[in-house]
Order: C-alpha cells, then sequence, then structure tokens
C-alpha cells in the first residue's frame, strides 16, 4: 500500500466507487481538530492527504501527546471503545478512523469514521477485498474507501474546500 495524493477532481485515483452502507449527518467542522488513526503510516499519509484535519495522529502518537499533557491518569489506557470514549471526555474530542472486516466475510473490507463521543459510526464505506480475481491494490480497494471519506466530509463541512 502506498499512499497516495488527490488529483485535480479532489479525489483519489480509483478504478471504482467504494459503496456506503452508513452516513449520518453531523456537523463535521466541529470534530475537524484531530483525527486519529490506527498505527500505520499508510493511514495516517492517506488521511494527512485529504487536508481536512487539523491534525492526524496515529493512535501511538495520541497516547504520547496524552502523556505529555500529562492527562494518562484521568484518562486510562487507550484499549477498546472505553478508552476511546475517556480520551474524548476527558482529553479532547476527536474522530477515528480504521479500517475493519466485513460482516459479510473476508471478500470485503470496510472503512469506518467513528465518533468516540457516542461510539457511532458515522460513516461506513465497504469495497470488495478481492486478491484472486481484481486483485487488492490502491486504486482498485483502497481509494475507493478514502474517496468516500473525503466525500462525506464535502457534504458535512463548511469549510472544506
Amino acid at each position: 500500500m502506498k499512499v497516495s495524493e488527490r488529483g485535480q477532481n479532489g479525489l483519489f485515483k480509483a478504478t471504482k466507487q467504494a459503496k456506503i452502507l452508513r452516513s449520518d449527518k453531523i456537523d463535521l467542522d466541529l470534530h475537524k481538530s484531530l483525527l486519529i488513526v490506527p498505527n500505520s503510516d499508510y493511514m495516517k499519509g492517506m488521511a494527512e492527504n485529504i487536508n481536512y484535519f487539523d491534525k492526524v495522529l496515529t493512535m501511538e502518537e495520541f497516547e504520547k501527546e496524552i502523556i505529555l499533557a500529562e492527562k494518562q491518569d484521568e484518562v486510562g489506557a487507550l484499549t477498546g471503545n472505553i478508552g476511546l470514549n475517556n480520551a474524548y471526555r476527558k482529553y479532547k474530542p476527536f474522530l477515528y478512523l480504521k479500517f475493519d472486516n466485513s460482516t459479510e466475510g473476508k471478500k470485503k473490507i470496510q472503512l469506518k469514521l467513528i465518533n468516540p463521543d457516542t461510539l457511532e459510526d458515522i460513516l461506513i464505506t465497504e469495497t470488495a477485498f478481492d486478491y484472486i480475481w481484481a486483485g487488492v491494490y490502491d486504486a482498485n480497494t483502497f481509494n475507493p474507501l478514502f474517496n468516500q471519506v473525503v466525500r462525506y466530509i464535502q457534504s458535512n463541512s463548511t469549510t472544506y474546500r
């Protein structure tokens, strides 16, 4: 997986469009100050290239930031949903972006944008994970997922350009 750049149309190069399973309307600009992603240079790079969030941190970087702010005793461990919710309530608001497996099995992959305040998935987008016929590569598998995040931001933000 290689971090992609967005084209002139504002989207990543893709051979198809990912399916949207859930898309909740929210005032996204209230949550643009911080996005947390799993410990992956790819996830961080793709999220940064969306050019919307003020700051994108991996979970490891987020833990370090909490420690440097001397809030670790209040927040506790960031493992699981309770840890995410504690960090949101006791440190600062943020959104969480992660890959997940489809409930339909291993042939699909999902990208979820989660509001840790409510632990609700505010965006779920899905595409085929076809490593036999079509192949698993950026333009076919991952970029369509991130393009739906871009479209979601465009629909739910008044400040995104």
